[in-house]
């Protein structure tokens, strides 16, 4: 089963992303959702989504910054962009950032999100399955490590 957190401002969006599919049914669990990057990144850490769905125009920290910010800790997941028409440049510096794909948010139908899904799926399992549940893993540990001796302290 593939994780996916969904990130987006926008209420609706993120109640329209959780019922458009039987997500369980096509091999997927949303792990959370948050309303902008800052609220995105201790969930990211915590439950090392395999698929990150962002807006790119969020208050506090942007998709952009969230882009930026993942590839900077080299977060194994893949990262689906949603957007507006007017974004268009938002959505090409998002791809050139390492998004995987976009989204508009206008025209998203449950064949079409499947479909996207499917094609990062596809993505991730190019990689060494080994390699990509690995870096699950040692991510997880490096966390509960994290935690383990930061609790330690106080």
């Amino acid at each position: 089963m593939y994780s996916i957190l969904i990130v987006d401002d926008e209420p609706i969006v993120k109640i329209a992303l959780r019922s458009i599919l039987p997500w369980e049914e096509h091999g997927f669990s949303i792990c959370g959702t948050a309303s902008n990057g800052l609220e995105a990144l201790p969930l990211i850490e915590q439950h090392h989504p395999d698929v990150i769905i962002t807006d790119l125009k969020m208050p506090g920290m942007d998709g952009l910054e969230l882009i930026r910010t993942l590839k900077e800790k080299n977060c194994p997941g893949e990262i689906l962009v949603l957007s507006n028409y007017e974004d268009f440049d938002s959505v090409r510096s998002a791809l050139l950032l390492g998004a995987a794909d976009y989204l508009l948010k206008i025209k998203i139908q449950p064949d079409t999100l499947l479909a996207c899904l499917n094609k990062t799926v596809e993505k991730l399992k190019d990689r060494s399955p080994r390699h990509w549940e690995t870096e699950k893993r040692i991510g997880k540990r490096i966390y509960q490590s994290c935690c383990w001796n930061f609790s330690r302290r106080m």
